[in-house]
């Protein structure tokens, strides 16, 4: 016979286990992250791309396009001081907004007379949207770094110092989400609690009903699930349901780059068909794989989220970076 007491009693036992063991592996992870600085994060060489904000929007996507980053910092050259982060996201909210409410050619004529440093009240179009001035100081510790990341929707941040002779800021690097999980992976020396926990065990990423979509979906559509379910990634299905692949806004670069931005009724098939032999594809994980397994799929394919599928190869959840670092910090 089954006693509601019993049942609650159980259930509540075992939401007390998952924090538990979130809280004995974020000690762990939270020390390590203490005891590094964002310095050590930057490597001996390295290409960091600045973008003037007297540059206009058109040329700085391109510049976003042409190198195939997903972000760049921008830098006031007049006040000799950093401006925020133009981001792949800023270009999806570009395209939803312009394609919603002018042709192709007018968002062009309209986007080839806007400065980088009028941006600010470009983006006061979109909802919710502001132009990511995070920053932090290369000697600020990882932990506060990721504790200042983890408090916003960005994956990304500048580390910026101050010239000691002029008082100018001087943009150091990029730190991402990615960059400080591979960092920890790789460096961290107990792992033992990497290895012993799964993602289910640590209530890691998000499930329930996800926005998904099928390969005769237009782009344009997808874009528009971007922006109205502030998302970045959509799995495409068959029609049993079964993931076949998934578009990223990483993906709206490759179209750029392409040419394609004015063609954007195609169905997501052909921008798939685009992607350079090289791309590390779609990946996905299980429930009860490992944290450490996990970690070990992000540094080696460089993805930066992936779906949580069942048995039958249906999706059930996604693991974004931001989740894994989530459950890492106290």
């Amino acid at each position: 016979m089954n006693i509601p007491g019993t049942a609650a009693a159980a259930a509540n036992a075992a939401g007390h286990s998952v924090i538990a063991k979130r809280r004995e592996l974020a000690q762990l992870a939270s020390f390590f992250l203490k005891q590094h600085s964002a310095y050590d994060m930057i490597p001996v060489s390295f290409r960091l791309i600045v973008l003037d904000t007297k540059l206009l929007v058109t040329k700085a996507l391109s510049t976003l396009v042409q190198n195939g980053i997903e972000s760049a910092p921008m830098y006031d050259s007049l006040e000799s001081c950093y401006a925020g982060m133009l981001t792949t996201t800023d270009l999806v909210n570009l395209i939803q907004y312009y394609y919603s409410n002018f042709s192709y050619n007018e968002a062009i004529e309209d986007l080839g007379q806007v400065q980088l440093e009028n941006y600010k009240e470009l983006l006061l179009r979109f909802k919710s949207r502001q132009t990511n001035t995070l920053c932090a100081n290369p000697l600020d510790t990882l932990y506060e770094v990721s504790r200042r990341l983890l408090a916003t929707d960005y994956s990304a941040l500048a580390l910026v110092d101050e010239d000691t002779d002029t008082g100018s800021d001087v943009i150091i690097s990029v730190l991402s989400i990615y960059r400080i999980l591979n960092f920890m992976a790789v460096n961290i020396e107990d792992k033992k609690e990497l290895k012993e926990h799964s993602l289910y065990d640590l209530d890691i990423g998000t499930y329930g009903e996800l926005i998904t979509a099928t390969m005769d979906v237009s782009v344009i559509d997808i874009i528009r699930m971007f922006v109205d379910n502030n998302i970045s990634v959509v799995p495409i299905l068959d029609e049993n349901g079964v993931v076949l692949n998934v578009f990223a806004e990483s993906d709206i670069i490759l179209l750029a780059r392409e040419g394609l931005l004015d063609e954007l009724n195609i169905p997501v098939s052909e921008a798939l068909a685009l992607r350079p032999d090289d791309y590390p594809g779609v990946h996905s994980c299980s429930q009860t794989d490992t944290l450490y397994s996990v970690l070990d799929i992000i540094r080696k394919t460089h993805v930066q989220r992936l779906i949580v599928v069942d048995d039958d190869i249906r999706p059930v959840g996604v693991v974004a970076l931001s989740d894994v670092l989530r459950a890492l910090i106290l």
